[in-house]
């Protein structure tokens, strides 16, 4: 509880405990019976806790959060240009697409403001990877966060959408749309509490350091078509879509700069003699990976950035049969619509077709284990699974789910008239 000598807080709790098959309630909460109590003083009470706490008798807070005093909400400014043709054409065929274009203008980032500034401190050496080393003393005050939410003007984006509507012959309706999405921020805000939400972030210096990257929510490439017939008092409807459901991130298992956080950036070697391992037979094993990898086999050299190894593309079909009944209640005629949807109906004839992939068989990114880093050079040894004790050979696997399969629901509807 605060009090007013200074920053110092103290902390009292009543709580019951479960051991052994054995229930243990805290005797304070004895003092609570006899309905609720919402009197912030008298819960204070009941508990035994003091009034009021000295710097001596308190504790110095591990972290707190604050927020800039000229904070401004976020705000973005959006362009957008859109055209619509008809061709000229014997049946209907009309062509649309759009732009956008988006810029922050104000957008939130969280900042420790108990980290120095990083200018001076050493770097690592041997490789090409030039990162910052965090020194003992890199915060003003030991084992303390203060994360502080304030803004930024960095980060933009544009969407590019291309769609073709045409009816060929009469009852068939096709579509086809294909988007391209680009969204570049400082942080996508990882996390339930200020803390989570600072260090959570995949960086290359530090999360107080960060740099425009992808955005952990976009989905680059999308195409999307349907094709919807009607033949009497049968519908028949068939949906695509074409996706690359994740981006991943390659980082370090491990804390390679020395600041606390395990959310390191891989840097990916231009060659053999840009990297270094505990075990020699390792060398093999990663660039094995490495080679087979399209992402990593196109960034020797750089550093990995966030969300930018796509998972493949996943095709998904949904299908759909309905059919019209005519049921006449005396003079009315009501409409009963018997209905059958298939989602994922290709992953029905193949348990490959349709299913998302995932990095899990490669630790979800983590190829490569931290072992040490002396006097500023690194050294690696290849992630291996623990049950096989083998290095991963490919960088996707399929992602075993329940969503991932294929499903089907009827249906019955009964419109009145």
């Amino acid at each position: 509880m605060p009090s007013n000598a200074g920053m110092s807080q103290g902390f009292n709790r009543a709580s019951t405990t479960y051991k052994n098959g054995i229930i243990t309630p805290d005797a304070a909460l004895n003092n609570f019976k006899g309905g609720l109590v919402t009197d912030v003083n008298k819960i204070r009470e009941l508990l035994g806790a003091p009034a009021t706490i000295t710097p001596e008798q308190g504790t110095v807070p591990s972290s707190f959060a604050g927020v800039v005093s000229n904070f401004k909400m976020p705000q973005v400014w959006k362009t957008s240009i859109g055209l619509d043709y008809q061709v000229p054409v014997s049946f209907p065929l009309t062509v649309s697409t759009e732009f956008t274009y988006t810029k922050k203008i104000h957008d939130v980032l969280i900042n420790d403001y108990n980290i120095k500034d990083n200018s001076t401190w050493e770097t690592l050496k041997g490789t090409g990877d030039n990162r910052h080393i965090y020194p003992a003393d890199y915060q003003y005050y030991k084992k303390m966060n203060a994360c502080v939410l304030t803004n930024t003007s960095e980060g933009y984006g544009w969407t590019y959408n291309l769609t073709v509507n045409a009816e060929p012959i009469k009852n068939l309706n096709l579509m086809a749309a294909y988007t391209h999405t680009v969204m570049k921020e400082m942080t996508g805000m990882p996390g339930n509490n200020a803390y989570s939400t600072w260090a959570n972030m995949y960086t290359v210096e530090g999360p107080n350091f960060l740099k425009l990257s992808n955005s952990r929510y976009v989905i680059p490439d999308r195409i999307i078509a349907s094709a919807n017939y009607t033949y009497g008092k049968d519908h028949f409807s068939l949906f695509y879509q074409g996706y690359s459901p994740s981006g991943y991130s390659f980082f370090y298992d491990g804390d390679i700069n020395g600041d606390g956080n395990k959310y390191d950036m891989m840097y990916i070697p231009k060659d053999e003699n840009d990297i270094h391992f505990t075990k020699a037979e390792d060398a093999k094993l990663f660039w094995d990976f490495v080679n087979q990898d399209s992402y990593l086999k196109n960034h020797k050299g750089e550093y990995a950035e966030p969300y930018s190894a796509r998972a493949p593309f996943v095709h998904r079909f949904d299908f759909r049969w309905a059919h019209d009944f005519d049921v006449k209640v005396g003079n009315t005629t009501h409409k009963l619509v018997l209905s059958m949807d298939i989602m994922n109906v290709g992953n029905l004839f193949n348990s490959k077709w349709g299913v998302e992939k995932n990095m899990i068989g490669c630790n979800n990114g983590k190829i490569l284990k931290v072992d040490k880093v002396k006097d500023g050079v690194p050294y690696f040894s290849m992630f291996k699974d623990k049950a096989t004790g083998l290095a991963p050979t490919s960088t996707w696997d399929f992602n075993r789910n329940y969503n991932q399969c294929w499903k089907m629901q009827i249906g019955v509807k009964y419109i009145f008239n």
